[in-house]
């Protein structure tokens, strides 16, 4: 069943009196609680389409369904009901460097003016999960990568999203920390179904973690299909560069002993 429907999406920048047409017609289903992979060499168009998915960037034209629901359509008050539900996590972690971990998940729970037992009972219960219990009044300086990567991962969760857009959430991480993290995802993913877009350069992300996967190049949906399928015989030329380059370096230490590989 589709969960994301994306329509003939188009977004353009202007620039010095220059239109720069970064979304050209971009088309994508994604099904309920999948784990959706999207890969495109840098200028591709990946990230604006991630922000135009929660209108954090406002398409010019096309439609965005999501659980039923245009997105496109919503008027800012309903949007911004509406984007409770759209979780996301970016690479830079955006934490509040003066507010503890507990402080960081309970954020957007404090914004829904939710009642001071309902938030511990519920940040308790995101640190379980992300497994940070033992980190709850320690400050984001004083915690690696990853484990800031999974308080931004918590404090996504806190509102309980039905989708999570992720956009290159694994690219400032070493490579046993990124295996972490996709770890973490693939459990939520199958302990609460929640459904996940996975935007990246990071073609050894896409194959750990995702079932499906779409190719970008130019802002134009080239190539979709099942992450087996394109792995053994890409149908574009970016494509087949994407795995050749992933073939070549491709090294048993570096990626792990995990499902996919």
């Amino acid at each position: 069943m589709s969960f994301i429907e994306i329509k003939d999406l188009h977004k353009t920048f202007a620039d010095k009196n220059k239109s720069n047409l970064v979304l050209n017609g971009i088309d994508l289903s994604v099904e309920k609680g999948d784990i959706f992979g999207i890969v495109g060499f840098s200028g591709a168009g990946k990230s604006t389409l991630v922000r135009c998915i929660n209108r954090l960037e406002e398409p010019d034209s096309g439609s965005v369904v999501i659980g039923g629901v245009d997105i496109t359509a919503l008027s800012k008050k309903e949007l911004a009901l509406e984007r409770r539900k759209i979780g996301m996590i970016f690479q830079s972690f955006n934490l509040f460097e003066s507010k503890t971990v507990w402080q960081n998940i309970a954020y957007p729970l404090r914004l829904e003016k939710m009642k001071k037992k309902d938030i511990e009972a519920r940040v308790s219960e995101v640190l379980s999960l992300i497994g940070l219990e033992d980190k709850r009044n320690a400050y984001p300086g004083e915690l690696s990568g990853g484990q800031k990567q999974r308080v931004g991962i918590g404090r996504t969760l806190a509102n309980s999203p039905d989708v999570i857009l992720c956009d290159e959430a694994t690219s400032a991480l070493d490579p046993q920390t990124t295996i972490s993290v996709l770890d973490l995802l693939k459990e939520i993913n199958q302990k609460l179904g929640v459904t996940i877009l996975l935007i990246t350069h990071e073609l050894e992300a896409i194959k750990y973690i995702c079932r499906n996967m779409a190719v970008i190049e130019n802002g134009v949906i080239i190539e979709q299909g099942l992450v087996s399928g394109i792995f053994q015989n890409p149908n574009s030329k970016t494509g087949k560069i994407f795995i050749d380059v992933y073939s070549s370096f491709q090294n048993k230490e570096y990626y792990g002993e995990g499902e996919g590989i």
